[in-house]
């Protein structure tokens, strides 16, 4: 072409160069802030997985601990902890109960000499300790099914109350029932009747 000159038009190559190289260093800025956003998210969600494990373990503790939760399957948080207010409660009132007891035992200027009587065949025996307005029997019987909660259905017929039970069967199959219990006024009564009424399972 006539009258052209190549100094006429600029270099582009040398105006876009350093463009190039300042675009490069942003995008791998932004590549280490995206690194850095999601280790922390990673972070965060294990830190709330472990949270969550944390407090699954605590719920099943509270229902390990708690009667009534023995024999629903999958008890709801909310009632694992409606429950355990509820049993916390009963708690704080037996031991209130207790000391009570205590305190009276304790206005006592003589405690009473424990009232031992005994009962034994060839194949069974009970043995019965009154002491301080508690009655402790210990009751030994050959073992057979429902045993157990006929024993428990005298003491209820005869409104006792039960402080503490224990059970055991030996190999011999010999079946050993303790109970401590508070009668009403016609203790001797009512014992005499629960031990005839044992005896006779």
């Amino acid at each position: 072409m006539k009258g052209y000159k190549d100094s006429v038009i600029p270099s582009l190559i040398s105006d876009f160069t350093p463009l190039q190289g300042f675009c490069i260093s942003e995008k791998g800025s932004d590549s280490r802030k995206s690194g850095i956003n999601e280790s922390s998210a990673t972070d965060a969600i294990l830190k709330e997985r472990g949270r969550r494990e944390k407090m699954s373990d605590k719920y099943s503790l509270l229902r390990s601990m708690v009667p009534t939760l023995f024999t629903i399957s999958k008890p709801t948080r909310e009632r694992i902890v409606h429950d355990t207010v509820n049993y916390i409660k009963c708690l704080e009132e037996e031991i209130k109960r207790l000391e009570g007891i205590k305190k009276l035992q304790v206005q006592e200027p003589k405690a009473a000499k424990p009232v031992l009587s005994r009962f034994s065949n060839q194949k069974s025996s009970i043995d019965v300790t009154v002491s301080s307005g508690a009655t402790f029997f210990a009751i030994r019987l050959p073992f057979k099914p429902d045993i157990i909660t006929k024993i428990v259905k005298v003491f209820d017929k005869h409104h006792a109350e039960v402080l503490v039970a224990t059970v055991s069967v030996d190999e011999q199959q010999l079946l050993t029932f303790t109970v401590t219990i508070v009668l009403g006024s016609e203790g001797g009564n009512t014992i005499q009747k629960i031990k005839e009424e044992i005896v006779a399972l």
